[in-house]
């Protein structure tokens, strides 16, 4: 076996500098496709009162080619001007992505404008390709590469003007998508948006938060879409607002139409890897041996898939929407959300139960279900699957998730959809918390003397999420750690408190609930007010759970506010 492990130790590596060495070859540089429209700039007097990080955006220009032939191409050219030194640092460095995996970048043009006249770049700047992981803390490898430049000579009041095309797309699509923002809160003086559109199917346009003029011309095979903006206005969110929410103007260009396409293009993709090996039999076995009932079986299940595989995203190539067969993630002991859904579905399957994955976004949330059709708007993946007439909603990807299937948390992220046979649209995820979120005992034993100490116990009853956000920090900060954080918690209250016993913390296995028990003496509890004393007794967590928005005028803004948030406080006090 250590044989082996060093095997693969010396495989990775060898690939790595395979990896290393390929990169170089991954890009060239070129002028410009002839099938890309050239625009002239504009350069109007600067906005100062409104730039920030010192960068003036002169253009922002995005073509695209699609044909049923060629790769897709995609075009962009940025122009912007450093205003101030702070837009020097802001601009002289670039990075440019793409996925080696099914795409190659092509470096059109780089150069400054410095008193009109254009100074070229591209044989003065440095260029290196470098492993871009940007998910590298949330265990996601997707394999992009950046191409770095470091401009050099770069002064204030310059124009950067560089361009690029990307070749290739990602071939798990089926249906091209893409979108794109079209005002922003920094003023923009040109934009452009282009599909030169060469296949014989339609291709739909729609809009978000407005609308923007489209040119449409016949070509030989298809239409040439063009958008064109100057000086759109700027448009600034207000504080404090739910992910979701987004003010700015969108134009999605999407080659599919309803959802149903979007189910029909997943359904292969996820059957495919769905399968009931001997191995997902053994397991189904073992999990029948160990619970008589179906609901605790779907919830061991469920158990398996969390704890006995960990999360780790390998989503290079058609791997970031293709999972990986149930037997081999069985095998690996490691997955994505994608992977893990898959692995219990078919652990589901095994035990006669009928499951299905459910395509979410996690930002969008609720507003998914109001954007055009696009199959590329989604970002996570769960399980669902319907027992005694209620449907559930379960996440493998989840850690030191408790309780039985009646009280086991269910996410919400407001719609999803199910890849499903017949399917046609989203399905509402709100499920009804089985428990309160918090319920807080607090207990105060008031002794006969004003100079004796009070004896201060609490409990705290976790459920719901919260239950497993707690169960995870305890996890990883040590019990010590949480204990030594609550006890001066209620110090910046009662400055004469002490630690009495140890917390204790139970964990019970049917409601999911954690729960923390802390005792506390307290010295000078109370304070003098003329001839009497008296203290302040707090309901902490309702009284935190409210806030007082930053921003008042919002402009028909939605304000966030958690929901459903159950917290019950009952505050006992026991005089002697």
């Amino acid at each position: 076996m250590k044989w082996m492990h060093l095997q693969l130790k010396l495989q990775a590596v060898f690939l790595f500098f395979v990896s290393c060495f390929a990169a170089a070859e991954e890009y060239q540089v070129a002028p410009a496709a002839n099938w890309v429209k050239h625009h002239e700039l504009l350069t109007p007097e600067i906005p100062r009162d409104q730039i920030r990080d010192g960068t003036f955006y002169l253009m922002l220009d995005t073509q695209l080619q699609v044909s049923e032939q060629a790769p897709q191409q995609r075009f962009n050219r940025t122009v912007m001007q450093a205003v101030n030194q702070s837009g020097v640092d802001y601009i002289s460095q670039l990075n440019i992505d793409f996925d080696p995996n099914y795409q190659f970048l092509t470096l059109n043009s780089l150069g400054i404008i410095r008193d009109g006249q254009y100074i070229d770049k591209l044989n003065s700047a440095e260029l290196q390709v470098l492993q871009r992981e940007t998910d590298l803390a949330s265990r996601i490898y997707n394999g992009t590469l950046s191409l770095n430049v470091i401009i050099d000579d770069m002064r204030v009041m310059d124009i950067l003007d560089y361009s690029y095309t990307v070749s290739g797309s990602n071939p798990v699509y089926q249906h091209f998508s893409t979108k794109r923002t079209l005002n922003w809160s920094v003023p923009i003086v040109q934009q452009f948006m282009r599909v030169q559109w060469q296949k014989p199917t339609p291709l739909y346009i729609n809009f978000i938060n407005g609308e923007s003029p489209v040119t449409k011309t016949k070509l030989d095979t298809g239409f040439d879409y063009q958008i064109s903006q100057h000086n759109e206005p700027t448009l600034s969110s207000a504080s404090e607002v739910p992910h979701w929410y987004s003010p700015y103007k969108e134009v999605y260009f999407s080659e599919v139409n309803n959802w149903q396409e979007v189910v029909n293009w997943s359904l292969p993709l996820y059957q495919s890897a769905i399968e009931v090996s001997p191995a997902i039999e053994t397991i189904a076995r073992q999990i029948k041996f160990q619970h008589a009932d179906l609901e605790s079986q779907i919830v061991a299940a469920l158990r398996f898939s969390q704890d006995e595989v960990r999360y780790l995203g390998l989503e290079m190539g058609t791997n970031s929407h293709q999972p990986t067969p149930a037997s081999e993630t069985l095998a690996l002991r490691y997955g994505d959300c994608k992977d893990k859904t898959v692995l219990l579905i078919s652990l589901l399957k095994a035990l006669g139960v009928e499951a299905h994955p459910a395509l979410v976004n996690t930002e969008d949330r609720k507003r998914t279900a109001s954007l055009p059709v696009s199959p590329s708007l989604f970002d996570h993946v769960i399980v669902t699957l319907e027992h005694q007439g209620k449907r559930y909603w379960l996440d493998p990807t989840i850690s030191y998730q408790r309780g039985d299937l009646e009280n086991l948390a269910q996410p919400n992220y407001d719609v999803a959809l199910i890849i499903k046979q017949g399917e046609t649209g989203f399905t509402d995820m709100f499920t009804e918390p089985a428990l309160k979120r918090i319920q807080v005992s607090d207990n105060y034993q008031i002794p006969e003397g004003i100079d004796e100490p009070v004896s201060f116990s609490t409990q705290y009853k976790y459920g719901d999420f919260e239950a497993i956000s707690r169960r995870s920090s305890i996890a990883k900060n040590s019990l010590k750690s949480i204990e030594d954080d609550y006890r001066e918690y209620y110090q910046d209250t009662y400055k004469g408190l002490k630690t009495a016993k140890p917390m204790l913390v139970e964990s019970p296995e049917d409601t999911g609930q954690l729960i923390t028990n802390e005792h506390y003496t307290i010295d000078d509890f109370w304070r003098p007010e003329g001839n009497d004393f008296q203290n302040d007794f707090y309901a902490s967590e309702i009284q935190n759970s409210v806030y007082k928005p930053e921003q008042r005028e919002r402009n028909n803004a939605p304000m966030w506010f958690r929901y459903p948030n159950n917290i019950e406080t009952t505050i006992k006090v026991t005089f002697t």
